[in-house]
């Protein structure tokens, strides 16, 4: 007796049986309990996700509704369906794909215009005496050429009553939108890899064969989403004839890297040892493993990583055994999710860098010393929290450890080597105070001389200072009067924060107009009114996009401000 595959022999036989479509199943249910059964749908999802089952079993429950659990029977009395021995046996015949009422075309090879006319010639044809529809099952509709598409037009918009048509396909944006709107679309949605792995446990449960939860989630992920293609990679580990399944079985078989070593090279990048990451590489390379499917399982291995760091080892997103859980979950502590985020980013950009590199191998060693460079994937946030520095990458000499370590730290006085003193206890910080102008000009110069944004209060002079209303005044030194149009209040603003500290008070700073006059228009080398600049400058301050780039950059300086003329004004003169 020929062999029948999993996929096959194990193929839904209801609406319940269709795994992970529970929406689509239970709105056909009600369809058919309402009576408003359309007359053309359209079915859409990617492979092995059960749109040509659910359309046999429509099918089935439209001409044979006793032989389907929990699907009513169309009520019309001009009707009447045959006996439940007679319905099974049709029921049979559909699920075969046998059966003469439920006629199914593969779009691929049936694209022309002939089929499509030939089809339609034999739709006027009524059903057999049993049953009660002629349903057209078109699989890989897309394929249909543009002639195949206008001719089925007007049949599919108004079939005859005993006609039913249900397309298929995995490219729905093929499909023309004249066809879109005659139909009712269900979109049907990859298989989480949850539910394929508890069908695969059903499955190896009917067949007497034990299996590792590791591989079954293995399998699942493997299946991306398609039961179809986790069931025939199941039937590629039974045909070994090994049992039980286990998760060397399917490494070998599939030629994937092993877990262990992946583990492995992952736990090398995070000691930060380049040269045991290099050597782990060369390791799985030389065990016949291509480079795109190392990169490939890397970059899985490392989503599950980056999937407990953000959502907790107990969340359902992560698609690992309890075993593996525990396992993965301690090696998620040894990374941040950024530094995870950026690992991925970097074998992403790696596997697309590869395709069209004359030496990916030298890309892929490239990326593999990034990736061991721990230190470099620390979350500043931790780093600013005073969390314990990462450990040394092995290999790495002591004195560039300390030397990081010596720059990461806050500068401080280091007292020279030698009998150690007890630390002098601090003395607080005398007070300046107002009544002295020159002394708190000083300090406040030395305060912030080293600060980038306060090089404008060298090109300014103190002015007076009002010691009783804690306002500081000062106005632009000679030789630097446009500086008056450069400095905002909120640079006024952040300089008396600095007064403030200095004089322990509320302090406000006011820049004063320039000094006037002949001989200060002299030295500046000015002819024209020495307030023309300044106040064209104060007017641009206060445009509303410039106040909203100050808002985004409060350390800008504005350089200049023109007023533009009339163009008008300027041809006449």
């Amino acid at each position: 007796m020929a062999y029948t595959v999993l996929a096959r022999r194990y193929r839904s036989q209801s609406f319940g049986d269709v795994v992970g479509q529970s929406a689509i199943a239970n709105t056909l249910i009600n369809a058919i309990r309402t009576s408003r059964v359309a007359h053309a749908y359209l079915f859409c999802g990617t492979r092995g996700v059960g749109k040509t089952s659910m359309a046999r079993i429509f099918a089935r429950a439209l001409n044979a509704p006793a032989t389907v659990p929990d699907t009513p029977t169309i009520e019309d009395d001009d009707f009447v369906y045959p006996e439940t021995d007679i319905q099974q046996r049709m029921a049979d015949a559909i699920m075969r794909g046998d059966d003469l009422n439920v006629i199914e075309i593969d779009g691929a090879s049936n694209n022309s215009v002939q089929d499509a006319r030939d089809l339609i010639g034999s739709a006027g044809l009524a059903p057999t005496a049993n049953a009660r529809y002629k349903v057209y099952i078109i699989d890989e509709v897309h394929m249909l050429s543009t002639a195949a598409f206008n001719a089925l037009l007007k049949t599919m918009e108004e079939p005859p009553s005993h006609v039913k048509f249900i397309l298929a396909t995995t490219e729905p944006h093929k499909i023309p939108a004249t066809i879109h709107s005659r139909c009712q679309r269900f979109d049907f949605k990859n298989i989480p890899a949850g539910e394929i792995k508890q069908h695969l446990a059903d499955v190896l449960k009917t067949e007497k064969i034990g299996a590792d939860d590791e591989v079954l989630y293995q399998l699942a992920v493997l299946g991306n989403g398609s039961m179809r293609d986790a069931l025939s990679l199941l039937d590629r580990l039974l045909a070994t004839g090994e049992t039980p399944l286990t998760p060397t079985l399917l490494e070998s078989m599939l030629g994937l890297p092993a877990r262990e070593r992946i583990v492995s090279l992952v736990d090398a990048f995070a000691d930060g040892d380049v040269t045991e990451s290099l050597k782990l590489v060369d390791a799985l390379l030389a065990t016949g493993i291509g480079q795109d499917q190392l990169v490939e399982v890397l970059i899985e291995h490392l989503r599950q990583l980056m999937l407990i760091a953000a959502c907790g080892k107990d969340s359902d997103l992560v698609e690992l055994s309890a075993e593996s859980r525990g396992r993965v979950a301690e090696q998620a502590a040894r990374f941040d999710a950024p530094g995870l985020v950026h690992m991925i980013a970097l074998c992403d950009g790696l596997a697309r860098n590869c395709k069209s590199s004359s030496n990916p191998r030298a890309l892929l060693d490239a990326v593999v010393v990034r990736l061991a460079l721990a230190e470099k994937m620390a979350d500043v946030t931790k780093v600013l929290a005073g969390a314990p520095p990462l450990p040394t990458p092995r290999g790495a000499s002591a004195g560039g450890a300390e030397k990081k370590k010596l720059a990461a730290e806050p500068t401080r006085s280091r007292e020279p080597a030698g009998p150690q003193t007890p630390p002098r206890p601090e003395t607080a910080e005398p007070v300046i105070t107002l009544e002295d102008p020159a002394g708190v000009w000083s300090a406040l110069l030395n305060r912030v001389e080293s600060v980038s944004a306060f090089a404008w209060v060298d090109k300014v002079e103190l002015a007076g200072v009002d010691a009783a209303g804690g306002v500081c005044r000062v106005r632009p030194r000679k030789g630097h009067r446009d500086i008056a149009g450069f400095v905002t209040p909120r640079q006024c603003d952040r300089l008396a924060a600095e007064l403030t500290k200095l004089t322990a008070r509320r302090c406000r700073v006011e820049l004063v107009e320039p000094r006037t006059g002949p001989a200060a228009q002299a030295n500046a080398g000015e002819t024209s009114s020495p307030q023309q600049g300044v106040g064209q400058r104060r007017a641009a301050l206060d445009l509303p996009l410039v106040k909203d780039v100050f808002d985004v950059f409060p350390e800008a300086v504005l350089l200049d401000a023109r007023k533009e003329q009339d163009e008008n004004a300027e041809n006449d003169g």
